[in-house]
């Protein structure tokens, strides 16, 4: 998965036929991997979606940190509302720990070396090196 969709982020930059190109990568990623991790999204150097990011979505605004580990079924988009769900998309710092089936949403930001638990629900900002675990997640320093 990784490989694909950096081909496709990096051609999807140059606009016109790179950037159907990387459309189609996009798709055939979501076809052999289950996930829907848009070109768009900009994703730091070292940054691995674990198990082939099976069943990860990720919001073509999102921003994620170098270095970070993303398990699977994690999902990284904006809030919903009746008018618009391609609102603003969460800010991952570096090297953060996402468990899986996690889910972060809006307009936030998590710190850098923080941990989020899996299944937890994260809708407020996570300062850096922090545990986030729970629904709706709680924050404990590390």
């Amino acid at each position: 998965m990784n490989k694909l969709w950096r081909l496709g982020n990096r051609l999807s930059k140059w606009g016109g036929v790179p950037r159907k190109i990387s459309r189609l990568l996009e798709l055939m990623n979501h076809l052999i991997c289950a996930c829907s991790v848009s070109i768009d999204a900009e994703i730091g150097d070292g940054t691995v979606f674990y198990h082939r990011g099976i069943g990860c979505v990720v919001h073509p605004k999102a921003v994620i940190g170098k270095d970070c580990k993303i398990f699977q079924s994690v999902t990284i988009g904006s809030k919903w509302s009746k008018a618009n769900c391609l609102g603003e998309a969460p800010h991952i710092g570096n090297n953060v720990m996402i468990g899986a089936g996690a889910v972060i949403l809006g307009a936030i930001s998590i710190g850098d070396n923080s941990i989020i638990g899996a299944n937890a629900v994260v809708t407020h900002s996570v300062p850096a090196n922090s545990l986030a675990l729970g629904v709706p997640a709680t924050i404990k320093k590390l």
